[in-house]
């Protein structure tokens, strides 16, 4: 990734904490560590809210009751886990 300078301004309060916590020589990791943060956050609220009222209860009866949903998430995290460990088997 090709970085470009910029100027952002930045409360004098809020630059002495960065400072503080980060380190002044950190600035622009911990900046642009917050913003894609920040990115990922609404990226995600709006593709909940493009979403929202797509799930139908009656198009996955399979799914109607806890025990369903801890089974169903259950063969979810397994497949998962089976996944992570081939691809790290790899190396």
């Amino acid at each position: 990734m090709r970085a470009v300078r910029t100027n952002v301004m930045l409360p004098a309060d809020l630059l002495k904490e960065i400072d503080r916590v980060a380190g002044a020589r950190r600035r622009s990791a911990l900046v642009l560590e917050a913003a894609h943060e920040r990115l990922a956050r609404l990226r995600f609220d709006r593709a909940a809210t493009r979403a929202f009222g797509a799930w139908k209860d009656s198009a996955h009866p399979e799914l109607r009751t806890d025990t369903d949903l801890a089974r169903y998430l259950t063969h979810i995290r397994a497949s998962t886990t089976t996944r992570v460990r081939r691809r790290a088997s790899r190396g």
